[in-house]
């Protein structure tokens, strides 16, 4: 009886590891395609970042052919180099240089 439980106690932590890797692997795989989507968008987050005068045609050329490397490292220098354009302006309400008299 006893090594029938303890066969049993042998099996179930065999698939308690087994569990336990597929999940590790899981996660991993998880997080190395979030950061290998992060390095993807690199040209269009720096694009982004620095109000690219070119921002849309950086961000689908990174879309269709940012895989080759050639073209990624080309349109990171872009996005470096490219002309800036001015933040867009806040909207002021009509309100703002008349307050309500209190």
């Amino acid at each position: 009886m006893s090594a029938i439980l303890g066969v049993a106690i042998v099996l179930l932590a065999l698939v308690g590891l087994g569990i336990a890797t597929l999940f590790f692997h899981i996660v991993v795989w998880l997080l190395m395609a979030v950061l290998g989507l992060l390095v993807y968008f690199v040209p269009s987050m720096i694009a982004a970042a620095r109000h690219h005068e070119h921002f849309f045609w950086v961000l689908m050329l990174n879309i269709v052919l940012g895989w080759s490397g050639i073209v990624w490292v080309v349109l990171v220098v872009w996005a470096i180099l490219g002309e800036r354009r001015g933040p867009p302006l806040n909207r002021v309400r009509a309100d703002a240089f008349n307050p309500p008299v209190r």
